[in-house]
């Protein structure tokens, strides 16, 4: 975990009247950790996400956490103070009167989609201040989770069936809502006869800049053709719904059909003891390589950009996952299994291979095709580029916060002070 010097995290229970009725406020649905030091641990893609939203917006931006006792299963956390990359942190008021005098200050206020939100949501409509939820799960997609989390049948029972009735309140919500956003296709397909003027976006931290040139773009393409074993990776947190024990079996057919490749896989959680497991049981060790979670701008990025031929995708469910827009930004196509959200980024940006869900026979064969046809790979990363041009970071974010400014108390950008 990084570490940033800090001073103690505020507690507001009354809005600042120094940005009165125009600051942009978050609810986020990630729970922050108190830190012994005062502060609070969060991520920081999270961060770079909310500074991105300050640059545009033309006010005070503030998010509101919740406390956890426990850590996430993110890879980023970093301990932060109340002021930092362009906009503030606060520990959001758990009682709901104290949270409405806290909210007056809003020109809109950005939760989460979720039943947990109906309270906030209600009182932002009695006192005026316009709410705009982000939508990433289908009802599907958390069903598909609940299925890959090992639970007996009866619990997997219950948290369908209370999914299901969180799905009914997600819809109420939508409907009181002044805007929803959409991360990725599948809730946008799913709510937009709900709200014709959904936003559709796809999750993004890889900078313009950092973007793969033309030239090494061009350069790795004739690292590709040369025809050596195809370098393939997976990145991600190494837990069920991720998907990553179903990526030995893939190297295992793989193997057995004779394609020569190596596999590095980066990331950590509590499947790792399994996945080396399966590693060692399928006698994959000389092929398959695991690595700790590195640095994104640092280590992620470039190491994508100089080392890697295809994403190997295995997610069990349709999570609107950032990996797929920033591995494409790369120049590293993807090979996945069909859930809702790749297929619906492939159908879209046109580059990418589906197998069906689940089927690691099927997705080696989609990859020995790839092996076979080093053209498909390097056509299939040359679109994933341009896809990926047109919503990176910047452009995302700038656009989203267009939205939040059409959809505030101060819809006109010119009526900002």
């Amino acid at each position: 975990m990084i570490q940033i010097a800090c001073k103690k995290v505020r507690y507001y229970l009354v809005p600042n009247t120094e940005s009165s009725a125009n600051e942009l406020i978050l609810l986020p649905v990630l729970r922050a950790q108190k830190a012994a030091s005062g502060g609070l641990i969060v991520t920081q893609k999270y961060l770079n996400g909310a500074a991105e939203y300050a640059k545009s917006w033309p006010g005070p931006v503030t998010s509101l956490f919740e406390v956890s006792p426990l850590p996430s299963t993110d890879l980023d956390h970093v301990e932060v103070a109340d002021d930092i990359g362009g906009h503030v942190i606060e520990i959001r008021p758990n009682d709901l009167k104290v949270l409405a005098r806290r909210l007056q200050s809003a020109s809109v206020v950005v939760g989460f989609l979720s039943p947990f939100e109906v309270g906030t949501t209600e009182i932002c409509n009695r006192i005026g201040v316009p709410v705009v939820h982000v939508a990433e799960y289908t009802l599907r997609t958390e069903w598909q989770i609940i299925d890959s989390s090992g639970a007996n049948p009866i619990v997997k029972l219950r948290r369908k069936l209370w999914a299901w009735k969180a799905e009914r309140l997600r819809q109420y919500l939508i409907g009181i809502s002044a805007g929803l956003q959409c991360n990725g296709v599948p809730t946008y397909r799913a709510y937009r006869e709900i709200c014709p003027d959904a936003f559709l976006f796809f999750d993004n931290r890889v900078k313009n800049s950092d973007i793969i040139t033309s030239e090494k773009l061009a350069r790795k393409t004739l690292e590709v053709q040369v025809g050596r074993p195809l370098r393939l990776v997976f990145g991600g947190r190494f837990v069920p719904m991720k998907g990553v024990l179903q990526l030995p079996r893939v190297a295992r057919h793989l193997s057995q059909a004779g394609v020569p490749f190596e596999l590095a896989i980066y990331g950590a959680g509590p499947e790792e003891s399994k996945l080396r497991s399966a590693i060692s049981r399928y006698g994959l060790e000389d092929q398959i390589s695991i690595f700790p979670p590195v640095d994104f701008d640092q280590g992620w990025v470039p190491f994508l950009k100089q080392s890697a031929d295809l994403f190997v995708c295995c997610h069990m469910q349709g999570d609107p996952s950032s990996t797929y827009s920033e591995t494409m930004a790369c120049g590293v196509p993807i090979a996945g299994y069909d859930n809702e959200a790749f297929k619906g980024i492939v159908e879209i940006s046109g580059a990418g291979f589906l197998a069906p869900m689940g089927d690691s026979k099927k997705l080696a064969s989609v990859i020995a095709d790839l092996h076979r046809n080093r053209d498909r790979l390097v056509r299939a990363a040359q679109i994933g580029v341009s896809f990926s041009k047109q919503h990176c970071f910047e452009s995302t974010f700038s656009r989203r916060v267009d939205h939040f400014k059409n959809l505030s108390r101060h819809p006109r950008k010119n009526d900002f002070v």
